[in-house]
């Protein structure tokens, strides 16, 4: 996942994990193999639906989730998205 930072070419494991928060409350997290934000987000967002039975109107991330699929998954389910743009 990560340059090794000897660069001789190995890769360090990791994780990736996205955490959501309400009122500063962490109230979701999932864990991936994937490097990138942006192919877990929607993973992201049912595994929190089906937890709590319900979306958040509103979501906010940063530019990592931007991705033009995470964008009508979004509008898709009526969410309001402050996501950047790529």
């Amino acid at each position: 996942m990560k340059e090794d930072a000897m660069n001789n070419g190995q890769t360090k494991p990791g994780y990736n994990v996205p955490i959501s928060t309400e009122n500063q409350f962490i109230t979701h997290y999932t864990m991936s193999w994937r490097p990138t934000d942006w192919g877990m987000f929607i993973n992201h967002m049912d595994t929190s639906k089906q937890r709590y039975s319900k979306y958040g109107s509103e979501v906010v991330a940063d530019s990592g989730y931007g991705s033009e699929e995470n964008y009508e998954y979004l509008e898709m389910d009526g969410m309001e998205g402050y996501v950047k743009v790529n």
